[in-house]
């Protein structure tokens, strides 16, 4: 699947949202046609951003549109009030989120740790790990949202600002 286990953890939010509407009679169901997206061409070729689009159309179908998502079984965050899963890519750390998240094949941890100012070799240290966060926390506040966030709510199409 694409993205490793990254596929199959959407296609599950995909069921459960399609499931719950089922059992409820709350509303439309999903019949997994964004699966064939979460699987190589047959040339060998992801197919990463029909995936995302497919997925971010069913996700505002089944259970409504960022912000205002509602399911009785899957929690959904306001992206506006904290980007949880924010990915380091060419946007780095620079951007304030919550959480951080290295995506992708090629994770280099000690790069990634350096970033944030721990060595790999401490990490199994809960004391110094703690020690490293509470530091940052003091030195960056916490914002909520940025600006690819904003953009979900704006003029960009959110498979457009995920891709």
């Amino acid at each position: 699947m694409i993205q490793h286990d990254q596929g199959a953890f959407d296609e599950t939010i995909l069921e459960v949202l399609g499931l719950e509407n089922s059992a409820t009679s709350a509303g439309p169901v999903y019949d997994s046609h964004c699966l064939p997206f979460a699987f190589p061409s047959e040339e060998g070729n992801e197919m990463i951003a029909l995936y995302a689009m497919c997925w971010w159309n069913e996700v505002e179908r089944l259970a409504g549109k960022p912000g205002k998502r509602r399911s009785r079984m899957v929690g959904f965050v306001d992206p506006r009030r904290a980007d949880i899963n924010h990915v380091v890519g060419f946007r780095g750390t620079d951007v304030p989120a919550l959480l951080y998240h290295f995506a992708g094949r090629s994770k280099e941890w000690d790069e990634m740790l350096a970033k944030f100012g721990i060595p790999r070799r401490h990490t199994a240290d809960c004391a110094k790990v703690f020690r490293v966060v509470d530091e940052a926390a003091g030195q960056r506040a916490c914002v909520p949202g940025n600006a690819g966030v904003e953009d979900l709510f704006g003029h960009c199409p959110p498979d457009l600002t995920v891709c």
